[in-house]
């Protein structure tokens, strides 16, 4: 009898092992869409990249060096608070060359003892020197991590089309999120902030979306867009950045849809802050602004917030060159702002006049809620300060708000001018 029951318990121990085994195995085919190789420890962790096994599952730790991914791999780890990959030097993970890269649930760390511009994410698709055409990377997906740099940047992306950041949050004493040159990307369900230079930029040709994120307390800008096209920011929060929410430099076809742009904060040394600010710099001839007019369905604000901003709304500037030049194509549409001292200013060249041209392609709509700035209630006053911007009528539906124009100085408001070095 006992051996009878000893025999029943053996068996079911191996049932139960069996099971387990499944288990697991059928877990790790879900996760990394094949069998999963276990890594421990940062010498393993290297040997395997350098390996051929295609899907590589990090356990719980902190691996600390730098890592490269030069073929296609899945890179999983444990979850962003515990697996680690540290590096006290350089870039802790860079992805070059190859296409199909997966990274997820890992945190980044990167401590520098100095500020660099060093990424703790790096995607590209070569070394950093002299270019061949056409050399990019394709399908780079990176997922529920967590950037922390320390005197060095987030992450950094170059020549990568079909880049997707998904739930990520970056927090880096230098530049955010930095997407440059043929880069495609999307970005959704991401938190950058309290970095020390803009939360996230596109530059120099790269293109892409944001979506369902928020870009906050970051210390020079929120988001900052230079030399390119095709950049959509919707349903995001850009708050309580530092000198402006936006920052357009030379760049066409931008779009901000159902989102706030609320709060910048001043920087020691300057005038005012900003909700957006558009700064047209280049015409004729510029690989971006080509053409006559300047700007061809250059900026759409759709369904959108600016409020609480220490000086304007939304700023237009231009440059002598611009004079004459019509902002053909701009689209305003259910849009509110209030509580700022300038609403809409146009300067350097740009007027409001400047809507004129194809009138069917233009459409200025403003919701309820457009606070008139000092200027109009200076205006309406006489001069008189008594009359509260709060106190002033909103716009109706419709129509379009009175455009400001400083009273200080020469009516033009200063704002970054320089294009950012990347």
């Amino acid at each position: 009898m006992c051996r009878e029951r000893l025999g029943i318990v053996l068996i079911t121990l191996v049932f139960f092992a069996l099971s387990c085994s499944e288990e697991k195995e059928t877990g790790d085919e879900s996760a990394c869409g094949g069998t999963c190789a276990d890594i421990a420890t940062a010498a393993e962790l290297t040997a395997a990249l350098a390996g051929d096994g295609s899907c590589l599952c990090l356990l719980e730790g902190t691996y600390e060096g730098e890592f490269l991914i030069k073929r296609p791999v899945t890179l999983k780890g444990e979850g962003a608070e515990k697996t680690i990959i540290l590096s006290q030097s350089d870039t802790p993970l860079t992805v070059r060359g190859p296409n199909d890269v997966s990274i997820s649930d890992l945190g980044l760390k990167l401590e520098l003892a100095t500020l660099a511009e060093t990424p703790a994410l790096r995607v590209e698709a070569r070394l950093p020197g002299p270019e061949e055409p056409g050399d990019v990377i394709q399908n780079v997906a990176v997922s529920n991590i967590a950037v922390s740099s320390v005197n060095g940047g987030g992450i950094r992306v170059t020549d990568t089309i079909n880049f997707s950041l998904t739930n990520a949050t970056i927090t880096a004493d230098a530049k955010g999120i930095v997407l440059l040159d043929m880069t495609v990307a999307t970005l959704s369900g991401i938190t950058t902030q309290e970095c020390g230079r803009m939360g996230i930029a596109f530059a120099n040709g790269a293109q892409g979306s944001v979506v369902n994120s928020t870009i906050l307390r970051n210390g020079y800008t929120g988001l900052w867009i230079q030399d390119t096209s095709k950049v959509s920011v919707t349903d995001s929060t850009i708050k309580d950045n530092a000198l402006a929410g936006i920052n357009i430099v030379n760049a066409k076809n931008i779009l901000i849809e159902n989102s706030e742009i609320a709060s910048s904060k001043e920087l020691t040394g300057t005038p005012g802050a900003d909700g957006i600010v558009v700064y047209t710099p280049e015409l004729a001839g510029d690989p971006i602004m080509a053409g006559d007019p300047i700007m061809q369905r250059a900026f759409t604000l759709l369904n959108s917030t600016i409020k609480d901003h220490p000086r304007a709304a939304l700023v237009f500037d231009g440059t002598e060159a611009s004079t004459g030049k019509e902002l053909r194509n701009l689209l305003f549409s259910g849009v509110t702002i209030f509580r700022m001292d300038y609403g809409v200013v146009f300067q350097n060249g740009l007027a409001p006049e400047s809507f004129g041209g194809d009138s069917e392609a233009v459409s200025e709509d403003y919701s309820d809620g457009y606070d008139m700035g000092t200027s109009d209630v200076d205006t309406m006053n006489g001069g008189s300060d008594a009359a509260a911007i709060g106190d002033a009528e909103p716009a109706s539906d419709g129509e379009m708000p009175d455009v400001d124009t400083p009273s200080s100085g020469d009516g033009t408001l200063d704002i970054p001018s320089e294009e950012e070095e990347f």
